[in-house]
């Protein structure tokens, strides 16, 4: 009877992924982060850095590959009544950063997502058929690499971590800090290098290998494990500052969100080129999944799994009207989670789509993230210039409190969401 059942969920999850809704489907674009890895950051101390050197850091792992791979064959069963069965350069275009795990991530999906048939099988003996990946220098590719490519990103990022709130995190868990300094044997400073320790710890963790006694004590202050209980959280608050405020949206998912709304533009207006195109592929980061969705304000906070892909699909109703729905699929063993965009209620109108990723996409994304007239500040200029400006607003708080004594003063407060911040 157990398998019976188990038979009919499976029949009828298939059925759910064939469907999704292709009768009225016109275009679908998926962002999705590369397969596992190996760390990209290694402790001098880790009793299996040579294990990581050997297979170079950052690369994808054979585990890596097949992720991918069944995503790709994921992405057939869904819209396996939507896209043809063959590859086709007017049907299908993949975009990647310059980096050699997503490019392979690419090229891996693509493998289950078109296996070769009839004319595009060229070897008898190998199923698999090489499909174009495109991809830009990771200094010029703003949708991809922003965290690179993007100055005036950085720049607002350091502003972000030189405010009190984000230095209180820094002091609360300096102890931490130090701890993980000492033992790892890389000087800890901030969110960004512990993130990638934390990194470190999960892919030998995943991997079934024993951690170093260091990272799975229990440190005496915080009265937590240091790994996964004190970094974890740590973690997941440096991807929720990515995307934290206006300045951040813009400059960073901006960018590509910016890209998505353009294309689905373009299709609605019946201006793509080739107008056949119906799917637009992005192979990325983990940076790239949770800025995007923080920008569209639907972000769970959670650190993007390995493999886990946002999906934007533009419908056209029998009336003619044009409509987006969002999904995240964020693991394997259910069907992807629907994403309601702020401001609609189920199907979001693509107008209203429009105005929304209007409202956070640089007019000029190359303009916007140059970096300002005499170079980039260092942190302590930005600390600088934070108290300057600080000051001076509590100068004309000041004036403006003088001269109109005696109403009641209006709160003044910038764009910040610092209240979430766990200090």
């Amino acid at each position: 009877m157990r398998c019976l059942v188990a038979l009919v969920l499976a029949a009828w999850a298939g059925l759910a992924e064939a469907d999704a809704g292709n009768s009225t489907l016109q275009m679908v674009q998926v962002l999705f982060r590369h397969g596992e890895r190996t760390p990209v950051l290694v402790c001098p101390t880790d009793p299996h850095r040579d294990h990581w050197l050997e297979q170079g850091l950052g690369q994808l792992t054979g585990r890596g590959k097949r992720m991918q791979y069944e995503l790709g064959q994921f992405l057939r069963r869904r819209y396996a009544d939507f896209l043809p069965a063959q590859y086709h350069v007017n049907y299908t275009v993949v975009r990647s950063s310059d980096v050699d795990r997503t490019l392979m991530s690419a090229q891996a999906n693509l493998a289950g997502l078109y296996p070769p048939q009839g004319r595009d099988v060229w070897n008898p003996d190998l199923h698999w058929q090489p499909i174009p990946v495109h991809t830009k220098p990771t200094s010029e590719d703003l949708l991809l690499s922003f965290l690179t490519s993007c100055a005036r990103y950085e720049l607002e990022l350091r502003r972000l971590m030189a405010t009190p709130e984000l230095r209180r995190v820094d002091a609360k868990n300096r102890q931490l800090y130090d701890h993980v300094s000492q033992h790892c044997g890389v000087e800890v400073r901030d969110l960004a290098t512990l993130a990638l320790i934390y990194d470190l710890l999960l892919v030998e963790s995943d991997q079934n290998m024993t951690l170093p006694a260091w990272a799975t004590a229990v440190l005496p202050p915080y009265n937590r494990t240091v790994y996964p209980d004190l970094l974890r959280p740590l973690n997941e608050l440096a991807f929720n500052l990515l995307s934290y405020d206006a300045p951040l949206k813009r400059l960073g998912g901006g960018a590509l969100l910016g890209r998505l709304a353009e294309l689905l533009r373009q299709k609605v207006a019946g201006s793509l080129q080739p107008a056949g195109r119906r799917l637009f592929m992005y192979s990325g980061h983990d940076a790239d999944v949770a800025a995007l969705l923080g920008t569209l304000g639907v972000y769970n906070g959670l650190a993007p799994p390995l493999a886990s892909c946002v999906i934007v699909e533009l419908h056209r109703a029998p009336s003619g009207a044009f409509f987006v729905r969002l999904f995240y699929r964020n693991d394997t063993t259910v069907a992807p989670y629907r994403l309601q965009v702020p401001g609609c209620i189920d199907d979001c109108p693509w107008e209203a789509f429009r105005d929304l990723a209007a409202r956070v996409t640089p007019a000029d994304g190359a303009a916007e993230c140059a970096a300002p007239a005499g170079g980039m500040p260092s942190g302590q200029q930005v600390t600088v210039i934070a108290l300057a400006v600080t000051l001076a607003l509590l100068l004309v708080l000041c004036t403006i409190g003088a001269v109109i004594f005696g109403r009641r003063r209006r709160q003044m407060q910038a764009y910040s969401h610092f209240g979430e911040i766990p200090t």
